[in-house]
């Protein structure tokens, strides 16, 4: 994967995703495209951080170090009310009923692996390529500025430190500045054809 690479669904492909998913991966779907949680934060999140009646979710841990908290889009409220096992500890579980398997050290990043198989044939079913979870995130983090302009409150919410970091997601949504660009001298397309043509 390229550095800076950001791949992202549009909401079509994102539903599209979502049918194509297994019964067990289609709630973590929903719930990362909706809250733009790092696939570890997602996979290891305890029903004791989740209000579904206030609508939010806590993330303790995360990668920064910094506890945040994200209010849950209505979406991602029916999806984890459909899920059982309320009184067992993690949210998400594998087919077979069971947690996913935990990091054994702090620096393990492989979270992503765990739902990779899953993921990729929900993938190829939604005719979607070169999607990857993490990918989950940047599609938040692109929608959210795209409707809501708010760079501090995206990089509040989505737990990013550095303004850079964030800014990646202002630079892919530019389509508000399309007549900008349309007031740039030259006129249209056409109209340059079509003089040309008559000076020829």
């Amino acid at each position: 994967m390229p550095a800076g690479r950001i791949r992202w669904l549009t909401i079509d492909e994102a539903d599209r995703l979502i049918a194509a998913c297994s019964d067990h991966l289609r709630p973590l779907v929903i719930f990362m495209l909706y809250t733009g949680a790092r696939v570890g934060e997602a996979l290891w999140l305890d029903w004791r951080n989740v209000d579904l009646a206030r609508g939010h979710v806590s993330f303790p841990k995360t990668k920064n170090g910094d506890a945040r908290g994200v209010p849950l889009h209505r979406r991602v409220v029916a999806a984890l009310a459909n899920i059982g096992g309320r009184n067992s500890s993690e949210v998400f579980r594998r087919p077979d009923g069971m947690p996913y398997e935990r990091p054994k050290r702090a620096d393990d990043t492989s979270a992503g692996t765990r739902i990779k198989t899953a993921f990729r044939a929900a993938c190829r079913r939604a005719g979607i390529d070169d999607f990857h979870p993490h990918d989950c995130r940047h599609t938040w983090a692109t929608w959210h500025y795209a409707i809501n302009r708010d760079l501090p409150g995206l990089m509040k919410l989505g737990g990013w430190k550095s303004e850079r970091m964030v800014m990646r997601y202002a630079h892919v949504n530019v389509g508000e500045l399309q007549h900008t660009i349309d007031k740039l001298p030259g006129g249209n397309l056409g109209d340059y054809i079509s003089a040309k043509a008559e000076n020829a």
